[in-house]
């Protein structure tokens, strides 16, 4: 299975976050080489239309002879979705997606639903920061070992869902989350080395925390 690291413009990640995904192709969306720039670290491909790299950064990317892809600054989608795209086309299956989340609400939003589109073309994907780690998901069984994430949370991603919860501190039966209820699966915890979580209809997004 092909595997890929994409490394967005948002909030940046440490160095060791991003060394335990080293081994995959990476790839750049614009703002995020000036992390290559700031770690010393080297990519495959850098994307996008180049706005937001300061002249510095570009000339660490040059020298170290990593492929630039530049779109036009006036496009249709993100320099995020634009790399997204581009790992599709290439046949990539399992995406690591970093710097995806940050201060800019819309990008953060839309780099959530990112995943689900990624789901239902079958490719494994989530979105990992220092403190957070996301998945989409829908009906099916999920297992989950135990991490330097303490709380799982489960957010509605449709008008309804129902989920069976097995090995967290509040364990539930068929538990419905809808509209009008949409924090009733926040900051659950883990109670051993192993979980599961049983998603009966609907879909979710799935997200471990530290703090």
């Amino acid at each position: 299975m092909k595997k890929a690291l994409l490394i967005s413009g948002g909030r940046q990640v440490s160095k060791e976050l991003i060394k335990k995904y080293i081994n995959r192709f990476i790839i750049v969306a614009d703002g995020g080489a000036k992390l290559l720039k700031k770690y010393e670290l080297k990519a495959d491909l850098l994307l996008g239309d180049l706005d937001s790299i300061d002249r510095e950064t570009l000339c660490y990317v040059k020298e170290n002879k990593i492929e630039i892809k530049k779109f036009p600054a006036k496009k249709d989608f993100t320099d995020t979705a634009l790399c997204i795209d581009y790992l599709l086309e290439e046949g990539y299956k399992d995406i690591v997606i970093l710097g995806a989340l940050g201060t800019r609400l819309d990008h953060e939003l839309a780099n959530l639903y990112k995943l689900k589109m990624l789901y239902k073309l079958g490719v494994s994907a989530k979105i990992v920061d220092d403190n957070n780690e996301v998945i989409y998901v829908e009906e099916g069984e999920y297992e989950f070992e135990s991490s330097d994430k303490k709380y799982f949370s489960l957010i509605n991603a449709g008008d309804k869902m129902s989920f069976t919860t097995k090995g967290l501190y509040y364990e539930v039966e068929n538990l419905e989350i809808n509209v009008m209820n949409p924090s009733r699966a926040v900051s659950n915890e883990m109670l051993g080395d192993k979980a599961k979580i049983k998603i009966n209809f609907g879909a979710a997004f799935i997200i471990e925390s530290k703090d």
